[in-house]
């Protein structure tokens, strides 16, 4: 790969990082999410495991905070989300915007789900916004990125989210009596837009990688081997903020720093050579 200089001069990747494959981007741009199957090792499910089952109710403590920038994920996340000129050694050129676990036993139900069982979208995406998914000059811009850490094993048709294969780049409404309505409630659709949602099956410790701009749902956990046990991490542009994170200041601080910057506010002018690079207390999106 032929390598690019910027104005500012970003690193390139940590040796330990991966690229996107054009395998990888030609499926995402396609399909609008794809599997990264065997990414964690069996100590690292076993320990990240043994933390959601015991209570950790997202990735910025303890192991978990490894996966915030997981060297498989980052590479794609360059590609993705980042902007190029904010690529250094020091700071990543994305930012995170929430975490989040999920523990579903066999059994459960989306009955028993907080508002993302309904076939949904971070805004409509036939409409123009921030956050919609959208390619030019030969770079896919995500806006919203979801990575989901499969920490049990998953099984087609058992419960894993589910994807409208494609729809991050509808251009028309799907049908519903509101045209700014993220979900598809209400349209006389729905039956068959679920009907062609796509799932997938992987092993402990896979990632998926998805746009919040996919049609994307909840599913009752049928699985009657494991729980789902899952970790749900969130990145957008280092430009624009979705979620307001509130998380306490001396979490971030515990952090390295590189991966403080994860959490820097959404600036761009200022903070010396390279513009906004480092988190501090005054510098945060949280």
């Amino acid at each position: 790969m032929q390598e690019v200089r910027h104005s500012h001069e970003p690193m390139p990747l940590a040796p330990d990082e991966k690229l996107m494959t054009p395998e990888q981007k030609f499926f995402f741009d396609l399909r609008g999410w794809i599997l990264l199957p065997s990414v964690l090792s069996e100590s690292e499910i076993e320990t990240m495991k043994a933390e959601v089952y015991a209570g950790a109710t997202h990735s910025y403590q303890g192991t978990l905070q490894n996966l915030l920038d997981h060297p498989t994920v980052v590479g794609i996340l360059n590609e993705i989300v980042a902007d190029e000129r904010f690529i250094f050694d020091d700071c990543y050129g994305f930012r995170c915007e929430n975490s989040f676990t999920t523990v579903r036993e066999p059994g459960w139900s989306r009955s028993y789900g907080k508002g993302t069982t309904v076939p949904h979208v971070v805004r409509p995406p036939q409409q123009a916004n921030a956050m919609r998914y959208q390619v030019a000059g030969g770079k896919i811009f995500a806006g919203l990125t979801r990575v989901v850490w499969e920490l049990e094993e998953v099984k087609t048709g058992q419960g894993g989210t589910t994807f409208l294969t494609g729809s991050h780049k509808a251009h028309f409404n799907y049908g519903g009596p509101d045209p700014n309505r993220p979900n598809i409630s209400e349209s006389p659709w729905e039956d068959n837009i679920r009907d062609m949602m796509e799932d997938y099956s992987c092993p402990p410790g896979s990632a998926i990688v998805f746009t919040e701009s996919l049609i994307h749902a909840t599913n009752d956990w049928t699985n009657p081997d494991n729980p789902r046990c899952a970790v749900f991490n969130c990145y957008n542009s280092i430009w624009a903020q979705w979620y307001r994170l509130n998380l306490n200041h001396k979490i971030i601080e515990k952090m390295p720093q590189k991966r403080q910057s994860l959490f820097r506010g959404t600036w761009a002018i200022g903070g010396g050579p390279g513009g906004n690079r480092q988190y501090s207390l005054d510098n945060t999106t949280t």
